[in-house]
């Protein structure tokens, strides 16, 4: 027999769904399961449950979801609403072969831990994640697979990490930007922490919820959709599902480093560029010689998820920060200077249309002009916003 109806809720390993005749049933969850979503499933895939307890819990899941139903037909209540949980500040996949996601507090606290295929299933158990730090989830999950051989050994594990702000539409972006800045810090720190625990080489992605949506659709993790999307000309889905980390994180980096080069003219003061000029960053109209105002844009030198400017006409040149203004500098393989010459495009502070830079080691500063020399600073009014806003514009 066939049954048809709604989830209305997930946990670890199961969903619970609601039947048209509100019939509640906890079935197996499936990495193309999520809350809202209609499926289709046979009386063998349903669990059994023989407590009194769980199905009391069932049955109040169901008059909970009548009663949302009626209120949203009469208006009361808008039932997407409802189905945003407020609780889950944003969602992490993690790939390691074995593929999980989380979702995390604003804190950076695991709310829930979900398998993404059978491997992960088989480690999933004994894993403690409940309001635990995201960093010490992840810490139990490479120590599980190390303790199963899966990882390990002689040579480099690679870690594919995605993230995804839980938002609703009718957040401000003041708002939002707030949200993406402190889920940059949550990222950051677990990256640098993996990295400096473990032989990893650690790659980080951002989605937003649509592509997340498109994600769970195709039964395929946040992180390996992603990348599909950069790879789509060289893969198909069906290739990335399959791929080793290891080889995705290559051909991602190998697609990366082509050289692209831009100019950048400032939102506000239309007409001037980002330069340099006697090796100090700055805004300056009709630059000669051009090449002042043209970067090749390559992956951060501390962060392949960010980007770093090189110097046209003084290759091997960066733009860094140093006491908070923009210099340029030649290439120090030190830590500090690949921190210091690395920042994220973000939407634009001003206009979402354009774009800004945050700083990868400062994310409460982005690259803004005052008095037309260039520093990272913290942005606080619509002025700010504007001197830290920019045009990209690419050269050929």
């Amino acid at each position: 027999m066939k049954y048809k109806g709604i989830v209305i809720k997930l946990t670890k390993n199961k969903a619970i769904v609601t039947t048209e005749d509100f019939q509640c049933y906890y079935i197996k969850r499936s990495p193309t399961i999520c809350v809202g979503k209609e499926v289709e499933f046979t009386g063998k895939e349903i669990i059994k449950k023989k407590h009194a307890l769980v199905k009391l819990a069932l049955s109040a899941a169901c008059i909970i979801l009548v009663i949302i139903g009626l209120m949203s037909f009469t208006g009361i209540i808008d039932i997407n609403n409802i189905l945003y949980s407020p609780r889950v500040f944003a969602y992490i996949s993690v790939d390691i072969n074995p593929g999980f996601e989380m979702e995390i507090d604003y804190e950076g606290r695991v709310l829930n831990l979900v398998a993404l295929d059978d491997d992960a299933g088989e480690i999933l158990n004994n894993i403690e994640f409940d309001k635990v730090n995201i960093s010490k989830v992840i810490d139990n999950m490479i120590n599980e697979l190390k303790a199963k051989g899966e990882i390990g050994g002689n040579t480099k594990d690679y870690i594919l990490i995605s993230s995804t702000l839980n938002w609703k539409m009718e957040e401000n972006n003041s708002e939002i930007h707030e949200k993406r800045q402190r889920l940059d810090i949550i990222i950051n720190e677990m990256k640098n922490d993996i990295e400096n625990r473990y032989k990893a080489d650690v790659y980080l992605l951002h989605a937003d919820i649509e592509e997340r949506e498109d994600a769970i659709s195709k039964g395929i993790s946040t992180g390996r959709y992603i990348a599909y999307k950069s790879l789509e000309n060289e893969l198909s889905i069906e290739d990335v599902k399959e791929a080793a980390v290891a080889n995705l994180i290559e051909m991602l980096e190998k697609g990366n480093t082509d050289s692209i080069y831009r100019r950048f003219e400032s939102s506000n003061y239309r007409g001037y560029y980002i330069r340099t000029e006697s090796f100090r960053a700055r805004i300056s109209p009709y630059v000669d010689p051009i090449e002042d105002s043209i970067f090749k844009i390559v992956p951060g030198l501390a962060a392949a998820d960010c980007i770093s400017f090189e110097s046209m006409n003084y290759p091997g040149y960066y733009l860094k920060h140093e006491n908070f203004e923009l210099i340029l500098k030649k290439y120090e393989d030190t830590d500090l200077f690949k921190a210091d010459a690395t920042f994220r495009i973000v939407p634009g502070l001003a206009d979402g249309s354009m774009i800004s830079f945050q700083s990868f080691n400062y994310p409460n500063r982005y690259i803004r002009h005052r008095e037309f020399a260039l520093y990272i600073e913290e942005i606080f009014t619509e002025l700010d916003k504007k001197d830290a806003t920019f045009i990209e514009i690419k050269v050929e």
